[in-house]
């Protein structure tokens, strides 16, 4: 874990990922912190243009987050995931172009084009 921080601290964008990864499900010493983890996954993105880290801050603004007492945590933002799939596409991300035709054909975030 200390590596790990050190590594994203000085800008790494593997490691931005991997801690992103590592707060959004709580694992090899993180507590979950959903808005860490979008901060480090935004860095990346960002910063870096790493496709996955675009990919799965989509994912967390697509949705947005709530705690399980109804307080919003996250808000959502479709537009903007929808900005970061597509250019998670535009870099060679599938996965990118997926949520982007799933954006299109629901109309969440642009409108509804089936």
């Amino acid at each position: 874990r200390r590596l790990l921080t050190k590594a994203s601290e000085a800008g790494n964008p593997d490691s931005l990922f991997l801690q992103g990864y590592c707060f959004y499900h709580g694992e090899d010493g993180y507590e979950v912190d959903v808005k860490a983890a979008l901060n480090n996954f935004l860095a990346a993105a960002e910063n870096f243009e790493h496709v996955e880290a675009m990919v799965s801050a989509g994912a967390i603004l697509h949705q947005g987050v709530v705690s399980p007492q109804g307080l919003v945590i996250i808000e959502r933002d479709q537009r903007r995931a929808f900005e970061l799939y597509q250019q998670a596409g535009e870099l060679g991300s599938i996965e990118g172009w997926r949520n982007v035709v799933a954006c299109y054909a629901m109309g969440e975030g642009v409108k509804k084009d089936i």
